[in-house]
């Protein structure tokens, strides 16, 4: 019986992601979505934008009267909400620090502001910066 509970104790913390998985996964799925929104701006030749409030994230488009309206009607940029317990650090954008709900733009142009997205997790960091270009990248913090 022992080794049964030392088995099944060592399977379940195994099977329990630790934060600096949960948080990283979010990152990791978060960058990709940012990649399909620069792509999907190029392509459809209109502007993208993200924003994050609370614990929900959300992509905008325009309207024909050129005002921010939620996207809506398609899954890959629906509003989603964040792993729970991740929260948004900070938001840099041109290395100014973000307003709150302040977009992150996806240019058509292909050309974007340089931006910072620090996420946390109780004591992991992770942070995903993008150039002006659109190339991202994630960076993991103790």
């Amino acid at each position: 019986l022992v080794i049964i509970g030392i088995i099944v104790g060592m399977v379940s913390i195994n099977l329990m992601p630790d934060d600096k998985r949960v948080l990283t996964t979010e990152a990791q799925k978060l960058a990709l979505l940012f990649e399909q929104a620069r792509d999907e701006a190029i392509i459809s030749g209109k502007e993208i934008a993200w924003s994050i409030e609370g614990d929900k994230t959300r992509f905008w488009r325009k309207d024909d009267q050129g005002k921010w309206t939620p996207s809506s009607g398609d899954e890959l940029f629906r509003e989603r909400d964040l792993a729970s317990g991740v929260k948004l650090a900070e938001l840099q954008i041109n290395s100014v620090k973000a307003a709150m709900n302040e977009r992150l733009i996806f240019s058509p142009g292909g050309m974007n502001m340089p931006f910072r997205l620090d996420l946390g997790l109780n004591a992991s960091r992770v942070s995903i910066t993008g150039d002006n270009m659109g190339k991202l990248a994630l960076k993991n913090y103790e």
